[in-house]
Order: structure tokens, then sequence, then C-alpha cells
């Protein structure tokens, strides 16, 4: 899963520049906050800190 998610990153999430628009930012917006979620989940931080 990593991987491809890097993958994807290393193609902009296959943004291209002409097409980029407020749809896709609110996209990697979610994106970031669901690998967030996770982050802080894994590492004990945020809502799951102790």
């Amino acid at each position: 899963m990593l991987a491809r998610l890097q993958a994807l990153s290393d193609d902009h999430f296959s943004a291209h520049p002409d097409e980029v628009g407020w749809a896709m930012v609110g996209t990697l917006e979610h994106y970031a906050g669901l690998l967030q979620r996770i982050a802080d989940s894994a590492f004990g931080e945020g809502e799951y800190a102790e």
C-alpha cells in the first residue's frame, strides 16, 4: 500500500497542471487527513496520545 501511495505521490496524484481545481485540493486534503490519523494511531500522537 505504501509503495502504491508513494508512486501516486511521485506522479503528483495523477494531477496535470492544466486540470487541477478545487476538487483536487479537497481530495488531497482528505487523503492527508486520513494519513495523519494513521500516523497518529501508529505513533500514539494526536487523539491517540496517552
